[in-house]
């Protein structure tokens, strides 16, 4: 009994050993792994040689400190050191400024603690007041004053032209004058440096020599808050004679995130879309600068709103595919423009290897033609498929004109509701239609949309066209607009023909913003929708809502209505 008490208790006490030494390991493990920083404080800023130093006291596991120089609530000067003393290099203030500065410790695995405390700092050393222009010229003396100047501290003046000592003086007071011999034969930059005592540079001014002046900068285009797609965007201005470089600075909120050369042709420069991020709100800084003196450069700035980068409209065709005359001639395009179209004739998918659309092609036989449109700045097109069939049918149309007698337009310019002012432009349609031989069939208006899909398809309707008019919640909008079903609908082509010559005669056709274009309803509109209908399309006829609107619709039911026709016509061949 006695020996297996003792084995129990040995096995107990080994048991605890490991688990002892286990707990240990890891804990050593982990303190190497995440080594623990410790609170630290900073010290003092002070000079060493020619250095100014920031002091801290030390972090465990620190393997940096990280510094920021704070300036009401803007970073102004950033760096990083290895130890406790970290050198401010190059950082220069007006005297009397007061900032304030933070520091950060990282341990290896960049982990960080802030220091205790903030220090405020205010620079006493004496600096350059600057208080005239920095061009002079060959018959002018330089003049400096400083500012914070004590007669009991002992300063230095340098001029420096191209990195090279050209002169130096002991300061003797805070106004200082060079004369004009001193940089004779000189032109360009020519700084002047202020060093203190112990050798520090405490404070820095460039003139500029008979440096040819920059013309100041004028915006002529974009206008202040353009909004565009991810693409290029154009500046176009006046002046800045004399520069040789042009820097386009790019701004989200406050902070410089892109600086790039752009070249000057004739009035204006171009900012490439890839310098943008997608979705973002930018202030560009043009800057128009001779030689590499930023300093002195003219500026101009505006705010452009980025948006998504768009996709290439799809290729759409000038006639018909599913029943065609011999010898038609068809035209390839996409609503968007400059594209490059390719295409193929044997069945195979298009690439950037594959024809290039140049001209009209000549349909003499059953051939399938598939295409797609490369645009710049924007994704590559859908792949649309054309099956050109040459046959003779007769053409069958089914027009739905809107049933929404609730709807009413601008009173004033006659326009009484969307039901009976759409199909008043439907009864032109269907006459002029009717008179070029073609069979129509119209919807009934007190049915409903599920009846007036069941009876186009009974009818066999190579294109069903829902007519309607718009309305906006602000009863401001303007324009119009075609549905399809999406991008490789069948009724793409014939919704796109109807469209651009309808958009011909609309009186606002020079406003970007009215042409509201092809839009894709993806299965949300029964009368457009592929899986219900063949070919179908819905048309909005501008906004019975706004006063132009409605008066161009009132004044021109006619042409309206014969132009929707001859568009159908023409397509169809």
């Amino acid at each position: 009994m006695k020996k297996e008490y003792k084995r129990t208790l040995c096995i107990i006490g080994v048991i605890l050993l490991i688990v002892v030494n286990f707990a240990f390991f890891w804990i050593g493990y982990q303190s190497f792994m995440h080594p623990k920083l410790s609170e630290f404080s900073i010290t003092n800023i002070e000079s060493v040689g020619e250095a100014l130093v920031l002091n801290v006291t030390s972090s465990n596991h620190a393997t940096k400190y990280e510094a920021k120089i704070i300036k009401d609530d803007e970073v102004v000067y950033q760096t990083t050191s290895d130890t406790e003393v970290i050198p401010l290099t190059n950082f220069t203030a007006n005297y009397n400024e007061t900032f304030m500065i933070d520091v950060v410790a990282y341990n290896k695995n960049e982990e960080k603690i802030a220091s205790t405390n903030q220090l405020e700092y205010t620079y006493q050393d004496a600096t350059f007041l600057i208080t005239q222009d920095h061009y002079i010229t060959e018959n002018q003396d330089m003049v400096l004053y400083l500012d914070g100047y004590n007669s009991l501290d002992h300063y230095t003046i340098e001029l420096l032209y191209n990195q090279n000592k050209i002169y130096e003086s002991m300061v003797t007071g805070e106004d200082i004058l060079i004369s004009r011999d001193v940089v004779k034969g000189y032109s360009g930059r020519i700084t002047a440096r202020l060093k203190n005592s112990e050798n520090r540079i405490v404070s820095t001014f460039n003139f500029y020599l008979n440096t040819p002046v920059v013309g100041k900068l004028s915006l002529l285009s974009p206008n202040d808050g353009y909004r565009t797609r991810w693409n290029d965007v154009t500046l176009e201005f006046l002046g800045g004679e004399n520069a040789n470089h042009f820097y386009a600075n790019l701004y989200v909120g406050e902070d410089l995130v892109n600086r790039i050369e752009v070249f000057k042709e004739g009035k204006s420069v171009i900012i490439p879309a890839d310098a943008f991020m997608e979705n973002t709100d930018y202030r560009i800084v043009l800057e128009a600068v001779y030689e590499d003196y930023v300093e002195i450069a003219e500026t101009l700035s505006l705010n452009v709103s980025i948006g998504v980068k768009e996709t290439t409209n799809p290729v759409y065709v000038s006639h018909n595919p599913t029943f065609i005359r011999a010898g038609t001639t068809v035209e390839l395009k996409s609503r968007t423009a400059n594209t490059t179209i390719y295409y193929t004739t044997d069945g195979s998918e298009p690439t950037t290897e594959s024809n290039v659309y140049k001209v009209p092609i000549i349909i003499n036989g059953d051939v399938t033609i598939k295409t797609y449109a490369v645009s710049s700045n924007r994704y590559d097109s859908a792949v649309n498929t054309y099956d050109f069939q040459v046959r003779d049918k007769n053409l069958v149309i089914y027009l739905s004109p809107s049933n929404q007698n609730g709807n009413y337009g601008v009173s004033s310019t006659g326009f009484t509701t969307e039901m009976e002012i759409m199909n008043a432009i439907a009864d032109v349609v269907e006459t002029t239609l009717k008179n070029h031989g073609v069979t129509v069939y119209r919807n009934y208006p007190s049915g409903d949309i599920n009846a007036w899909v069941a009876t186009s398809n009974y009818v066999r309707a190579d294109f069903h066209l829902a007519i309607h008019s718009n309305a906006s919640s602000s009863h401001e909008a303007r324009g119009i607009e075609i549905y399809v079903d999406d991008a490789q609908s069948k009724a793409l082509s014939i919704a796109t023909n109807i469209y651009n010559n309808l958009w011909s005669i609309y009186p606002g056709n020079n406003v970007s913003t009215y042409d509201r274009g092809v839009k894709y309803a993806n299965g949300s509109l029964g009368e457009v929708n592929d899986d219900f209908l063949p070919t179908g399309a819905l048309i909005e006829v501008a906004y019975h809502d706004q006063y132009d609107d409605a008066l161009w619709i009132m004044q021109n039911i006619n042409t309206i209505g014969e132009n929707i026709a001859n568009s159908i016509l023409s397509y169809y061949n």
